[in-house]
């Protein structure tokens, strides 16, 4: 059982080494009616279809499903298989709540060739085959994505990785990694490892911007526990992962100390101290049922009108 409401956090190292157990203290400020604005990886794509299944279908924002275009002629990550698009790192979720807020916009040029498929370099695997096609499709990601800002109550972000690529032409950071599915990036981009403090500013600024336009909202932030596939530096992808996910979880805690609309929810920790029992046989992808019961927990944390919520707290 990696992680279980209690009144108090838990502070004694034995009682977790018996017990296994991240503890998380109740803290219902949250409506089943709110709307969730939900961006990471694939696993917040996991955490949005536990969402579903716990509380039913239209809690969770953007709904990427609304785009309508021709699968023979453009591409928009996975869709409509999954209604999700991946955003990887804190500058690609700042980049997105900017375009929303209008205060950035790709150019109208600001774009990949790749023989005949013109590619957005800030949205994974987001194709066409002309730029007229390209731009028709950002504006119809971009209407959807502000719908749902517009929408959303709380916002829920995972943040995965470190290591980016920064975009030449613009000096915005690239969606994926350079030639990921066919696409461009290996000569139009520069490899970065952001450091501590960068981070701690791209969030900083996102939660501000947030806080800006929508002053009640609470922001849910972690760490992503999904290792990285592949590094780019020099080390052993072992320590690569580490340094990031270490880095990442230490700017999280630092932003919630610098802004009380934060709050870390700790599904990466309660993750990490499953050990290989939490994830799939790849090692990589966290295992279903240990998604639903971290976002069961989730929910009976901090819905205040969520009914099995008292019965569901342990013991001190």
């Amino acid at each position: 059982m990696p992680i279980a409401l209690s009144r108090k956090a838990n502070s004694v190292w034995k009682r977790f080494s018996i017990n296994r157990t991240v503890t998380v203290a109740a803290d219902r400020k949250v409506s089943v009616a709110d709307r969730f604005f939900l961006m990471g990886s694939c696993f917040a794509e996991e955490i949005r279809l536990a969402l579903d299944r716990e509380l039913g279908a239209g809690h969770v924002v953007p709904d990427y499903r609304q785009l309508v275009f021709d699968p023979a002629r453009a591409s928009v990550d996975e869709l409509p298989e999954r209604n999700h698009l991946n955003t990887y790192n804190a500058f690609s979720v700042l980049q997105e709540i900017e375009m929303i807020l209008g205060l950035w916009a790709p150019a109208a040029d600001d774009y990949w060739q790749l023989g005949d498929r013109f590619q957005c370099p800030y949205r994974r695997l987001v194709t066409a085959d002309s730029p007229e096609l390209l731009a028709e499709i950002r504006a119809g990601l971009d209407r959807i994505l502000r719908a749902a800002f517009d929408e959303a109550d709380h916002f829920v972000f995972t943040f995965g990785m470190t290591e980016i690529f920064i975009n030449h032409a613009s000096g915005k950071v690239a969606s994926q990694k350079p030639g990921y599915g066919g696409g461009g990036g290996k000569s139009e981009t520069d490899y970065h490892r952001a450091t501590f403090a960068e981070n701690l500013d791209a969030i900083l600024r996102l939660t501000d911007l947030i806080l800006a336009r929508k002053p009640e909202a609470r922001i849910f932030m972690t760490v992503s526990p999904v290792p990285l596939k592949k590094t780019f530096s020099s080390d052993d992808i072992f320590v690569a992962n580490t340094l990031s996910k270490a880095t990442l979880r230490a700017v999280l805690a630092e932003a919630a100390a610098a802004r009380p609309a934060i709050t870390y929810f700790p599904s990466y920790d309660a993750v990490i101290s499953e050990g290989v029992d939490a994830f799939e046989a790849d090692g990589r992808h966290v295992r279903r049922p240990v998604v639903e019961e971290i976002t069961r927990t989730f929910v009976d944390c901090y819905f205040r009108d969520r009914g099995p919520a008292a019965a569901a707290q342990t013991a001190e």
